[in-house]
């Protein structure tokens, strides 16, 4: 059987990629799975690679198919994928690549190359896209926080002295602000839920929402 390995990091172009190997495995009446090699552990994401990954959880939903978040503890991002793909058994892969000017295939150390030396046996699908738009960094990193009920509200602490009785996750600082403002991601389930976090405070209901 066929199995294609779509390979994404960018947002912005991610859905194209899974597309194109959906319409792959679908073709070869083959199984398309989704790589996302994160640049750091899940708990030392920034909110925007965060919400990156969760972006890539609903597109997986979307079309069907399974997705897989990794840190890569390779020198190279190539050398994981190649390892993934043999895992897999993949017999396609799928990769976006921007187009180069002469100099930049010079001077830059291709992914494509790095790929090709490691991969016997193995259909490379290269998708042109556009280059990488650069987004301003607005949130801080994330640090470990817990949401502790007060009264008829929650309030973030970053302590760990509450007897387990807080509700632990991740908090992300806005960057421009002064104020503990930002937002808490905590796990519920099978999901992450991102919640809004206003001077050190959450609605009582913005959890209700999640929890019910």
């Amino acid at each position: 059987m066929e199995k294609i390995v779509v390979c994404i990091s960018n947002p912005y172009y991610a859905e194209k990629l899974i597309q194109r190997g959906k319409v792959l495995a679908d073709a070869f009446n083959g199984e398309c799975v989704v790589l996302n090699v994160l640049k750091a552990p899940f708990d030392e994401l920034d909110f925007n690679q965060l919400q990156t990954k969760l972006m890539f959880e609903s597109l997986a939903e979307k079309y069907n198919v399974q997705l897989m978040s990794e840190p890569s503890k390779l020198k190279k991002i190539a050398y994981h994928i190649a390892q993934f793909a043999e895992e897999q058994k993949a017999t396609q892969i799928v990769i976006g690549q921007v187009s180069l000017s002469k100099l930049e295939l010079m001077l830059q150390d291709s992914l494509i190359n790095n790929l090709l030396e490691k991969l016997e046996g193995v259909d490379l699908h290269i998708v042109e896209v556009s280059r990488d738009v650069n987004d301003s960094e607005e949130f801080d990193r994330g640090i470990a926080a817990e949401l502790i009920k007060i009264a008829d509200e929650f309030e973030i602490s970053f302590k760990s002295d509450h007897n387990n009785e807080g509700k632990k996750g991740i908090f992300y600082k806005m960057s421009a602000s002064d104020f503990t403002n930002g937002f808490f991601v905590m796990k519920h389930g099978n999901e992450h839920q991102v919640i809004k976090v206003l001077h050190g405070k959450v609605k009582k209901e913005d959890i209700d929402q999640i929890i019910s």
